[in-house]
């Protein structure tokens, strides 16, 4: 009868033992689901960022074709710089792309503005291995600067807006 009720003991002890361990918090579970969630914010808000900055690009170039629908272009570029003040658009928020492909063409009766540009969110960095030019050649990356690339997310933006014509 000891040996029963011992037997039993030990027993029930184990599973004791072995509930704990299996229910029990987890410090490097809570780590990883913190990285995990950590990295998907990150990443979110850079993208975010991205897509906020086109919407106030785009808020700009709409106001300006409704507010000086007949404008010249040297005046359209001064009020734009200022729209963007109010926006809380800075330069380096946009790229030098959307500079240089900015486009402006005025009619007698209106105008048309538009940009073209790309922004790039490296999820684990930008790669490293490049050329005095700042380009990298895919085919020879290796480890985990060919992760880097191809885990990049483009993101291609072409604000546009056109001024009403008014019949007279």
């Amino acid at each position: 009868m000891l040996a029963a009720r011992a037997e039993f003991d030990q027993t029930v002890s184990n599973q004791i033992i072995s509930n704990q361990i299996e229910t029990g918090f987890s410090v490097v579970k809570m780590l990883f689901w913190l990285a995990v969630i950590g990295f998907v914010f990150v990443n979110g808000s850079a993208v975010g960022l991205a897509y906020y900055n086109n919407t106030k690009v785009q808020d700009s170039f709409d106001h300006l074709s409704r507010k000086m629908p007949a404008a010249a272009e040297p005046e359209i570029r001064l009020k734009l710089q200022e729209v963007f003040h109010v926006q809380y658009i800075d330069k380096k928020d946009l790229p030098d792309e959307f500079y240089d492909a900015l486009q402006i063409k005025t009619t007698g009766q209106g105008f048309e503005i538009s940009s073209a540009y790309m922004v790039t969110v490296w999820p684990f960095g930008r790669v490293e291995e490049r050329d005095e030019f700042g380009e990298y050649d895919p085919e020879n990356l290796t480890g985990l600067e060919s992760l880097r690339d191809k885990t990049r997310i483009d993101l291609f933006f072409k604000p546009y807006a056109i001024s009403p014509v008014e019949n007279q």
